[in-house]
C-alpha cells in the first residue's frame, strides 16, 4: 500500500461472491464483479487502506451520504475485510464497534450517515470516549461543494457537523481533498488507537467519495502514519516515590480498573501484588485479577477503608477509591476520608473533555504516575522488585505473614458469597445471583467470554474469572442501550477466535436497542443472551424510593413510571422475530439449568439464542 494505486481489482482477481463470505453467516457476498472501466473512485481507495489496516468490519446503518463508500466496500473491496455489517439504528453500530475494540484490543471502525445519523450515534461515541475505546467513525457528509449538492444535502450538511460529537472526540477532521481524505483516515487511526486511546471522527466529503480518478491514479499515504503509539512512561522519581510508599505500607491495597480490557496487565497485576504482598480489588464492573488468586478480595466490605497505601491503575474515576459525600444523600456534612495515601496510573489527565465532566471529579493524589497503564506498570515492578530485594529478614517475614492472611481472608470471602448465592437457589421471582450462578455452572467448561453482565446485582466470587480480557465492562459513559450493540460486537470477536460469547442483558438495556438481535442473527454470530428481566428501569426506582424517604413521601409510588407491566414485553417473541432462538418468561429457577443447556445448544449451532428469565431486583 505504499505505492501508488492506479487500478481496482479486475473481474479475475476480485473475490466473488463464493470467496467474499467473511466467516459463518456472511449472507451478502456481492455477485461476480465487472472489468473496472476507469482508474477507480475516491472510496475505492479508502476501503484498500481500511484493509492495508487490518479493518475487518464495518458495522453502519445506510445512509446516501456514504453511498459512494458504500459501493467501494461492497463491488470493489467484494465486502470482505472489510466487510458490512447493517444495523438498524446508528447507535448500535457504534455500540459494535465498541464492544469489538474491546474483545480484540484494535482500533474498530464504523460509518454512520451524515447530520441524522450523527445524532443518532452521539449517545455511543460519548460511551466510547468515556470508556477510552479506540474507534475510527466515518461519516458522510456534504457536500462541502454546494454545487455539488443535491437538494436533500442542504439538510444534511453543516459547517462542520462534527461539531455534534467534538466534544467527546480526541480528533476529529473534514478533509476537503482526495489525498486529505486518505490521510486523514490514517491519521485517526493512529490517534484512536494512540495511548490514551478513544473515538475519532473523519468526514466522508459525499462528492470526494464518488469522483472518479484520472490514469494517473492517487497516491495513498505512508502507512507509518497511521502506526499505533503505546504511550510515554512515567517520570522515574515518581516511580520510585510509589514504590517506597508500596512497600513501606501495612496495609497495601491495588485497584485495578480499565486495564482490565487488556489481557497482558493480568500478569503484572499478579506480580505487584505477589511483591508487595498487597490485597487486591476490580473496580466497579471491571474485572482485571483472577478470581481465585488468594489476594483477590473483591466484594468485601470496609476493604477500601482499612487500607493504608491505595494504588489506582487506569481508573475511569477515582472517586471509587476516594469517597466524597453528596450534599444530597444522608451524612453529606462527614469530610471524605484523607488519611490513606492515594497513588494513581493513569494518562487521563492528557485526555479532558471542555464539556463533560466525567472522571473529573477533583481527588487529592499523593503520587501521580502520568503513563500508560501497562508501561508504568512494568516501571513499578522493577522499582519494587529492587526494594524488596534489599529489605531484612524481619520485613520478608511480616510480607510473607500478610500474604497468608490475606489468602485466609479470600477463602473466607469467596466461602461467604457462594454460601449467599446459594442461599437464594430457589427463590421466586428467580434471584439474579442464581441466574448468574446457574449460567456459569452452564458455560464454565467452555472457552467463554463474557460480553456483558448484570451491575449492581451481579454476585461476586461465582464467576472464575482468569483475569483481564475475560468480561468486556460495560457501557463506560452510563448510556443505556449500549447492552445489546456492545454484546454483540465482543461476539463477533469471540466468533473469530472460537470463544463462547454469553452475556447477560437487563430488560430496559434490551428494549432500548433491540435491532442488535437482527444484526448477529443475520450474520451468524453465536451469542448465549440471559436477559435479567425485572419489568422496570429498577435502577431509578431506588432513586424514587431516597427521594420519598427524604421527603417523608410513601416510598410505595417509586414504581409509577417504572414498571415495564401492562402489558409485559413479549421478550421471547421480539427476539424470535429478528431470528433468534428463544425462549421465555422462565419464572420457576429448577427450570432454569435445562432451559440454559437448550439454549447453549442452539449457539452450539451456531445461532444466537435468547433466554427471558423473570428475577427479582436484587
Amino acid at each position: 500500500m505504499s505505492e501508488s494505486l492506479k487500478t481496482s481489482p479486475t473481474a479475475s482477481t476480485a473475490p466473488t461472491a463464493s470467496t467474499a463470505a467473511a466467516g459463518p453467516g456472511a449472507v451478502e457476498a456481492p455477485v461476480g464483479l465487472a472489468q473496472e472501466r476507469t482508474a477507480g473512485y475516491v472510496s475505492d481507495h479508502v476501503v484498500d487502506l481500511l484493509r492495508s489496516l487490518g479493518c475487518r468490519y464495518i458495522p453502519l446503518n445506510p445512509g446516501s451520504s456514504f453511498r459512494g463508500f458504500h459501493d467501494s466496500i461492497v463491488n470493489h473491496g467484494g465486502n470482505r475485510d472489510p466487510q458490512l455489517l447493517l444495523c438498524l439504528h446508528e447507535e448500535t453500530a457504534v455500540s459494535i464497534a465498541h464492544g469489538y475494540a474491546k474483545a480484540t484490543g484494535e482500533v474498530a471502525v464504523a460509518a454512520v450517515h451524515d447530520l441524522v445519523g450523527l445524532m443518532h450515534a452521539s449517545m455511543a461515541v460519548y460511551d466510547a470516549w468515556c470508556d477510552r475505546v479506540p474507534l475510527l467513525l466515518l461519516g458522510g457528509g456534504g457536500p462541502v461543494d454546494t454545487r455539488a449538492r443535491r437538494p436533500i444535502d442542504w439538510i444534511h450538511s453543516a459547517s462542520v457537523q462534527a461539531e455534534l460529537v467534538r466534544n467527546f472526540v480526541k480528533w476529529d477532521d473534514e478533509p476537503v481533498d482526495p489525498e486529505g481524505l486518505l490521510s486523514s483516515v490514517a491519521r485517526g487511526h493512529h490517534l484512536a488507537g494512540s495511548a490514551p486511546t478513544g473515538p475519532v471522527y473523519v468526514t466522508l466529503d459525499a462528492d470526494l467519495q464518488e469522483r472518479a480518478l484520472t490514469a494517473d491514479g492517487l497516491t495513498t499515504p505512508d502507512v507509518r502514519l497511521a502506526q499505533r503509539v503505546t504511550g510515554p512512561g512515567a517520570d522515574p522519581d515518581q516511580v520510585l516515590a510509589a514504590a517506597r510508599r508500596l512497600v513501606e505500607a501495612e496495609r497495601p491495597l491495588i485497584v485495578g480498573g480499565r486495564v482490565g480490557y487488556q489481557p497482558d496487565s493480568t500478569p503484572l497485576l499478579v506480580e505487584l501484588v505477589e511483591l508487595i504482598g498487597a490485597a487486591y480489588r476490580d473496580d466497579n464492573n471491571v474485572v482485571a485479577f483472577p478470581t481465585a488468586h488468594p489476594a483477590n478480595l473483591s466484594g468485601q466490605p470496609k476493604l477500601l477503608e482499612d487500607s493504608d497505601v491505595v494504588l489506582a491503575v487506569d481508573l475511569a474515576n477515582l472517586r471509587t477509591v476516594y469517597k466524597v459525600p453528596s450534599s444530597r444523600e444522608p451524612g453529606a456534612q462527614a469530610r471524605p476520608e484523607s488519611s490513606r495515601t492515594l497513588i494513581a496510573l493513569t494518562l487521563d489527565s492528557l485526555a479532558p473533555s471542555k464539556w463533560s465532566n466525567a472522571g473529573q471529579g477533583p481527588v487529592p493524589l499523593d503520587v501521580t504516575l502520568m503513563a500508560e497503564p501497562l508501561t508504568g506498570l512494568r516501571q513499578l515492578i522493577a522499582a519494587v522488585r529492587d526494594l524488596v530485594s534489599a529489605e531484612p529478614q524481619e520485613r520478608r517475614r511480616a510480607r510473607e505473614r500478610r500474604r497468608e492472611e490475606l489468602g485466609a481472608r479470600h477463602h473466607q470471602l469467596r466461602s461467604a458469597q457462594l454460601e449467599a448465592a446459594d442461599a437464594k437457589r430457589n427463590q421466586t421471582p428467580i434471584a439474579p445471583s442464581h441466574l448468574s450462578q446457574t449460567l456459569w455452572e452452564t458455560v464454565r467448561d467452555r472457552p467463554w467470554l463474557l460480553t456483558l453482565r448484570n451491575t449492581r446485582s451481579w454476585p461476586e466470587g461465582v464467576w472464575q474469572f482468569p483475569g483481564a480480557g475475560s468480561y468486556l465492562g460495560h457501557s463506560g459513559g452510563g448510556g443505556v442501550g449500549y447492552g445489546p450493540g456492545g454484546m454483540v460486537g465482543g461476539a463477533l470477536a469471540a466468533r473469530d477466535r472460537g470463544q463462547l460469547a454469553v452475556a447477560v442483558v437487563g430488560d430496559g438495556d434490551l428494549l432500548m436497542a433491540p435491532g442488535a438481535l437482527w444484526t448477529a442473527a443475520h450474520y451468524g454470530i453465536p451469542l448465549l443472551v440471559v436477559v435479567n428481566n425485572n419489568h422496570s428501569f429498577y435502577n431509578d426506582e431506588g432513586h424514587q424510593q431516597t427521594v420519598a424517604g427524604h421527603r417523608d413521601r410513601p416510598v410505595e409510588n417509586a414504581w409509577i413510571g417504572m414498571r415495564m407491566a401492562s402489558p409485559d414485553p413479549d421478550i421471547a417473541g421480539l427476539a424470535r422475530s429478528y431470528g433468534a432462538w428463544a425462549k421465555g418468561p422462565i419464572t420457576d429457577p429448577q427450570a432454569l439449568p435445562g432451559v440454559l443447556e437448550e439454549a447453549l445448544q442452539a449457539v452450539d449451532e451456531g445461532r444466537l439464542a435468547v433466554v427471558d428469565v423473570h428475577t427479582a431486583p436484587f
